[in-house]
């Protein structure tokens, strides 16, 4: 190894040159990440807003009140369209997990509320999110589901609870043909497999009421 070294041929460094070119580098970088920060932070703030609105969305629809879920997604709708387009003008920003948990929650509320007003789901075109987070938030949905599924239980209206748990199925099992790792969708084969595990047991407590109420 001293052989090696010994022979070995270094080029001509001039220090002061590579110092003022180094700094001009760092300059460079320092200003994009700079702004960077300053579009995360306001992404940060929206993002909140974003998600803070979605559960409001949710839970409006849980208690019947349409008027008030539509009054939400369309401030929702007009929040994530500035989030996009702020996170867009940084592919670093873009692909970021913070990112993606807001747009799923988005997801989450929006197809819920499709599901229930509108009896249809709205593809990830429409919606104008990435495939990751739109597939996160059909898995959330699915929870939510559940949730109404049981409420419907509860005030014997059994066959729009089957309705509800034919669906979950439906998307369970669309869901689960996506056989890819967690880095290309991350998050997503966990929340199919909960799913399991919802569908398994909301079908045991509907035909659990339907046994009783036979006898």
């Amino acid at each position: 190894m001293s052989k090696e070294v010994s022979e070995l041929r270094i080029a001509e460094i001039n220090v002061r040159e590579i110092a003022q070119e180094f700094r001009k580098l760092i300059s460079e970088i320092d200003s994009i990440l700079s702004q960077r920060e300053e579009a995360r932070d306001n992404l940060i703030k929206s993002g909140r807003d974003i998600i803070k609105m979605s559960g409001w969305t949710i839970n409006a629809l849980h208690r019947g009140l349409i008027e008030e879920a539509r009054a939400y997604i369309k401030e929702m709708d007009r929040l994530v369209r500035s989030f996009i387009e702020l996170a867009s003008s940084d592919s670093f920003l873009r692909e970021s997990g913070f990112v993606y948990n807001v747009l799923s929650e988005y997801v989450e509320a929006k197809v819920f509320y499709s599901i229930v007003v509108e009896g249809r789901v709205p593809s990830h075109h429409e919606l104008g999110v990435h495939e990751v987070p739109y597939l996160q938030g059909i898995g959330d949905v699915l929870g939510e589901l559940r949730r109404l599924a049981l409420d419907l239980m509860r005030v014997d209206r059994l066959r729009d609870a089957e309705l509800i748990l034919e669906l979950m199925e439906a998307l369970y099992y669309e869901m689960r043909a996506l056989e890819y790792p967690d880095a290309l969708i991350p998050g997503v084969k966990h929340k199919v497999d909960v799913a399991r595990r919802l569908i398994d047991d909301t079908k045991s407590l509907l035909l659990s009421i339907k046994a009783r109420k036979r006898c």
